[in-house]
């Protein structure tokens, strides 16, 4: 279940999501600030630091957020502590 959950918030990250607009046309979108979210907490609870495989689909969020320059490791965390 874990690993579905990890590849549908990757085909998120990567592909955005479909949604219903007012009046009943489906529209994909990029991922929002809510989905993010939820990928960032996904991360941190599961330790980014953790040893994944290759082919773990969550070890693919964390390289996509890189490639996206958006902050995902604890040491992200510590400069912004510093910079208060």
């Amino acid at each position: 279940m874990a690993d579905a959950f990890d590849g549908h918030l990757l085909n998120v990250l990567r592909n955005g999501r479909s949604v219903f607009m007012p009046d009943g046309s489906k529209e994909q979108i990029e991922a929002t600030a809510a989905d993010l979210n939820v990928i960032r907490q996904r991360l941190k609870d599961c330790g980014v630091t953790a040893m994944v495989d290759d082919a773990s689909p969550i070890r693919n969020i964390v390289e996509e957020m890189k490639r996206r320059n958006l902050r995902v490791g604890a040491s992200d965390m510590e400069s912004d502590r510093k910079a208060v």
